[in-house]
């Protein structure tokens, strides 16, 4: 059930990398902006990523290998945002975040958090300058032994590694002695001991072209590997590692298998050194926002593309508020539901919408002779209407101008007859 609530919980600090992380509150803050920061990769990435022209190009052309890494990374950042939730349900604060709220969906251009030096996040084409001056940096992997709490952080990696520390410091473990396994001790269920598994994002049905899958968190070591899962796959565990398992969860199958990927960082670095070539790209504006496309069919198009993004994240919300205890063999099931929506709304109605933004040309204004794009901004649905109802409202009345989001399997179609009719009722 939604439920209205504020963006910055009152236990929320911010977090201070001088300080290493002792109390559930210190935990949560970085938790906190952990999902914050895993959310803005997104957008960014995915404009990047539809920037590129694909229609009617050859599968072996310039361009649809960049677009499939990096929608890859995409998909697993995804990953990475519902682990971290995962988390922080784990300590019993899982009511205490809302993805789909103004004041959490993050904003274009703004400064990457808790990065020094500083690294500002801009929606802009793809180039080879973008991924090697942006995206690389802020994939950037820790050095190995790098302090995680000395200063500032300077990389993803650093950041979790103090949020590693502290989840072991919290349950008794002096992080410089290697764990070992063993029955909980009194720390660890107090840590756990508001844990609601049935929150947690478990279903196995996930994703199309990356790896990983959710993990529930229920003790000590489920913690600790649910954030090597998100180091890994992202900027990798130091600046020499090349590949991780498909399943950084399950290392020894993928070792023995031979399955393996290469770390975010990795797959940036074969755009921008030109082993995956980029190919032509359309001629998108940087940091659009939707009030400057001109009104009429362009800006409702981009309004459902904003709304689309919404949607999505409500739809992950609600998933994190619908209990998994009624998931039985033969019975419907209001969660089993929306786990599988939510990776269909994320897929084919948020990205069925944003590649025939890129497609439209804007013939007036301050974008006029380029082509419109998404603006991922926080789209405002209205109290006193389903939010599906809404969203459907919003592509029928641009379907006349754009009627590739019509007839099977499309946009409309997810919407009308996937999607859950009574989203937003409770807000």
């Amino acid at each position: 059930m939604t439920t209205t609530h504020t963006a910055v919980p009152a236990a929320y600090r911010p977090p201070k990398a001088d300080k290493p992380i002792d109390s559930v509150d210190s935990l949560f803050s970085h938790l906190y902006d952990a999902a914050r920061l895993e959310l803005s990769t997104i957008p960014l990435y995915l404009y990047a990523a539809y920037s590129i022209k694909t229609d009617n190009v050859s599968q072996w052309s310039a361009g649809p290998g960049a677009f499939r890494l990096i929608k890859s990374i995409v998909v697993e950042e995804m990953l990475h945002l519902s682990l971290v939730r995962n988390l922080i349900v784990a300590i019993g604060r899982g009511d205490q975040i809302r993805f789909q709220h103004k004041d959490f969906v993050p904003t274009y251009p703004s400064p990457m958090l808790h990065r020094v030096p500083e690294l500002t996040l801009s929606l802009a084409p793809l180039t080879t300058e973008l991924v090697s001056d942006v995206f690389m940096p802020l994939e950037l992997p820790a050095k190995v032994g790098a302090p995680p709490e000395s200063g500032e952080y300077q990389t993803i990696g650093q950041f979790y590694k103090a949020i590693f520390d502290g989840f072991q410091r919290l349950c008794g473990v002096d992080p410089a002695v290697p764990a070992r396994l063993g029955p909980p001790g009194e720390q660890e269920l107090e840590l756990f001991k508001h844990n609601r598994l049935d929150l947690q994002y478990t279903n196995t049905y996930w994703n199309e072209g990356g790896g990983g899958a959710p993990i529930i968190v229920n003790d000590l070591h489920a913690a600790l590997t649910a954030i090597n899962v998100i180091v890994e796959q992202g900027e990798g565990m130091d600046p020499d590692q090349q590949v991780v398992p498909l399943d950084p969860a399950d290392p020894k199958t993928d070792l023995a298998t031979g399955l393996f990927e290469a770390p975010h960082y990795v797959k940036f670095k074969r755009i921008a050194d030109g082993w995956e070539l980029i190919g032509d790209v359309h001629r998108v504006p940087e940091n659009p926002r939707v009030a400057e496309y001109p009104e009429g069919p362009v800006r409702d198009l981009g309004q459902l593309a904003c709304a689309a993004y919404t949607y999505v994240l409500a739809l992950l919300d609600e998933l994190y508020d619908t209990s998994g205890k009624d998931v039985k063999p033969g019975a419907t099931s209001r969660r089993y539901g929306l786990e599988r929506v939510f990776v269909a709304a994320m897929q084919g109605l948020l990205f069925g919408v944003i590649k025939e933004l890129v497609r439209t040309p804007i013939t007036e204004g301050p974008y006029r002779g380029l082509q419109a794009a998404p603006t991922f901004e926080y789209y405002e649905f209205p109290e006193d209407v389903p939010m599906t109802q809404h969203l459907k409202e919003l592509c029928e009345r641009v379907l006349p101008h754009f009627p590739a989001l019509g007839g099977d399997n499309s946009v409309l179609w997810l919407i009308s007859d996937q999607m859950p009719k009574d989203l937003g009722t409770h807000r």
